[in-house]
């Protein structure tokens, strides 16, 4: 047998699992841009050993640069609200939607609901935004019968009014011209044609006491329409419907009834038992069926006197 060189023994005698060197170096990674190829170089992937570049040092905005720009964003959102806000308004001022179409008027008895929107300057199909309700009310209350008025906007297209007029509750002759008066005394306007008539005349006030003390006259017209009040109730301006009420110049006060037009002299107040007796004295005229012309009941010395002077 051939005997082998001590080389081959070498090779029959390495281990088998040995890895073989050129393998090694089909898989080698690139080398480290760092390290390059030194042996040394830390273990791992590229990427963990490239040390990342340091930032870039800015310098801080200055306080005017920040201010600018707070002031132009504050701009930007102000006139985006404006025009959403001047959208919205040409909508709802130009929009058929919201034209009127519905004008209701409650608590009207002298004046027509077409008369009361007329006052109001409110018409179908102007827009109910440009309805000013409290242009509308002063307007309305500028007719002297309207004592209260109120305006209502219903949108989508609905004016609602509700007024209180006045009542004329008599008629007083101021410088012989008619003045119609409430029940509180407050002359409220010049009586004209279709103004009622058949209501008690206060008669014995002076031009200049209108000018002078306009508040004395209303009180005194409002105690006048109080004795009125208090012959009705004890029945006698039912029999004998009031016609004057008429104040001399001593305050005294005297009444015309009637249409005999009997005159009851109650002179000075306080009138409520005077106003009694004179119910008892007519009651008294009338079961006799007798005619009186003049009752004197002012007799303030006496008030249980009376003199009665007859037809």
């Amino acid at each position: 047998m051939k005997r082998r060189s001590e080389a081959d023994r070498s090779d029959d005698e390495a281990p088998k699992n040995r890895s073989v060197r050129a393998r090694k170096s089909a898989v080698l990674a690139p080398a480290d841009p760092i390290f390059g190829d030194d042996a040394s170089a830390p273990p791992g992937p590229v990427s963990q050993s490239v040390r990342p570049p340091s930032p870039t040092h800015r310098a801080p905005k200055s306080r005017f640069v920040s201010t600018l720009q707070l002031f132009a964003g504050v701009v930007v959102v102000l006139a985006a609200s404006i025009a959403v806000a001047w959208g919205a308004r040409r909508y709802i001022t130009t929009s058929p939607r919201f034209s009127v179409r519905t004008v209701t008027v409650d608590g009207t008895q002298r004046r027509t609901a077409d008369q009361v929107a007329t006052l109001a300057g409110i018409t179908i199909g102007k827009n109910v935004f440009a309805v000013d309700p409290a242009a509308a009310e002063a307007g309305i209350l500028a007719d002297p019968w309207i004592e209260k008025a109120r305006v209502v906007r219903n949108l989508p297209g609905t004016i609602e009014i509700v007024v209180a007029e006045r009542e004329a509750h008599a008629l007083c002759a101021i410088g012989g011209e008619l003045y119609l008066v409430t029940r509180d005394g407050d002359l409220f306007k010049k009586s004209d044609a279709d103004d009622p008539i058949d209501l008690p005349v206060v008669t014995g006030v002076l031009p200049t006491q209108i000018t002078k003390d306009r508040a004395g006259v209303i009180l005194s017209n409002k105690r006048l329409l109080d004795v009125a009040e208090d012959l009705a109730k004890v029945g006698v301006a039912r029999r004998y419907p009031i016609q004057e009420l008429h104040t001399n110049t001593d305050g005294s006060l005297v009444v015309t009834i009637g249409k005999e037009a009997i005159l009851l002299h109650f002179g000075q107040p306080p009138y409520r038992d005077k106003i009694e007796q004179a119910a008892r004295v007519l009651n008294e005229v009338a079961r006799r069926k007798a005619s009186a012309s003049v009752v004197f009941l002012d007799n303030n010395a006496h008030p249980e006197r009376v003199v009665v002077r007859m037809k």
